[in-house]
């Protein structure tokens, strides 16, 4: 017959790593005061000052997204808006009706954006429906996937 004793202690000391490394014990949730969608609108605000850099640092690095039917990195929809701009297409950004929800550190997003493209031919008001996954990484929200997609703008 074995004795179960011998075996407790085992059992606890790998309960108690699993435990201490666990990212709820570990201290790496975000904290309440943290908004995940605030690294969407710091990739907007990037994307709008012309900043390649920025928009592309508010995704994590395995990060990919869905835009107008096309699967893009980073880097990708990066250069994609300012290859837009430099050919006179102004797109303009505004967050609307956040709806988020965190589970210590991930989190899911939506939201509404309405904005503008504005060309030589005037400004048009558009309207996406769009949301985001992101990830608590060294202190700060990043969007691991991201997507948008058309709506029919109301009249």
């Amino acid at each position: 017959m074995v004795n179960l004793r011998h075996c407790f202690p085992a059992f606890w000391g790998a309960a108690l790593l699993a435990v201490s490394t666990s990212p709820t014990i570990a201290g790496t949730c975000a904290p309440g005061s943290a908004e995940p969608v605030d690294a969407v609108r710091q990739m907007y605000a990037a994307a709008m000052a012309g900043d390649r850099a920025q928009t592309v640092a508010a995704f994590a690095p395995d990060a990919y997204l869905f835009d107008g039917g096309v699967r893009f990195t980073p880097e990708a929809i990066a250069d994609f808006i300012l290859k837009a701009e430099a050919a006179g297409l102004k797109p303009r950004w505004t967050i609307e009706g956040v709806e988020s929800h965190v589970a210590c550190d991930l989190a899911w997003s939506s939201w509404t954006n309405r904005g503008t493209f504005t060309t030589a031919a005037g400004t048009e008001p558009k309207l996406w429906l769009e949301s985001a996954v992101l990830v608590w990484r060294n202190g700060a929200w990043k969007i691991r996937f991201f997507h948008s997609t058309a709506a029919r703008t109301p009249r």
